[in-house]
């Protein structure tokens, strides 16, 4: 089930690049349509398209609406734009809500290049006052030397797996899109261990 998985995520990556052949994309709509989430209304209500620089922003005609209690504890705001989904670079990044396969991320924490990605949950996608969407991210924590568990991937350096715990974060952090690297998949092996396998483009 976890090669379906991934099979399917860097079918639908490819398929969203610019360069994948004309015959092929026509195909595209029918992969979507099989794939769509279940409670999606239409992409166009939702999904905010690839920006021209390295961040997203929402129309001038976008509403505020109330902000749930766990979001405003971030940005100290009673009303913001939420959004279901977006598009940046080709891929599409949703809240878990909407999709949990696509609110499965890898970032840099706090925008630190120099710093190994971590793992998150999308929980929330929102719209700052200058109208730039960010990501309210719960990350997944990392196993310490309590947990008493060896992570059995960790001998394979060029293996892009790693055992974390099943559990995320309490709180919410903002990310910025362009600190997104890309998406992973997750498999439960235990109630309190998860295996996550990159699915980042090299």
């Amino acid at each position: 089930m976890l090669k379906s998985h991934i099979k399917t995520a860097k079918l639908r990556r490819w398929l969203n690049r610019p360069h994948c052949p004309p015959a092929i994309r026509e195909c595209k709509v029918l992969f979507d349509r099989m794939n769509a989430p279940k409670n999606a209304t239409g992409l166009d209500e939702e999904l905010a398209e690839d920006p021209l620089d390295d961040s997203v922003h929402v129309p001038m005609s976008a509403t505020a609406t109330a902000v749930p209690e766990d979001l405003y504890a971030v940005i100290k705001r009673r009303t913001a734009v939420l959004r279901a989904r977006l598009k940046f670079d080709g891929a599409i990044y949703s809240r878990a809500s909407t999709h949990v396969g696509n609110s499965q991320v890898f970032f840099y924490p706090q925008g630190d290049r120099s710093s190994s990605p971590i793992p998150g949950s999308i929980r929330h996608i929102y719209a700052t006052p200058t109208g730039e969407l960010v990501l309210a991210v719960q990350r997944y924590i990392s196993l310490g030397r309590d947990d008493h568990v060896v992570d059995p991937f960790a001998m394979y350096p060029g293996f892009p797996a790693k055992l974390y715990s099943s559990s995320l974060s309490s709180h919410l952090e903002s990310v910025k899109i362009s600190w997104v690297v890309g998406h992973f998949a997750r498999w439960k092996v235990s109630s309190d261990h998860a295996v996550i396998v990159s699915l980042c483009r090299d």
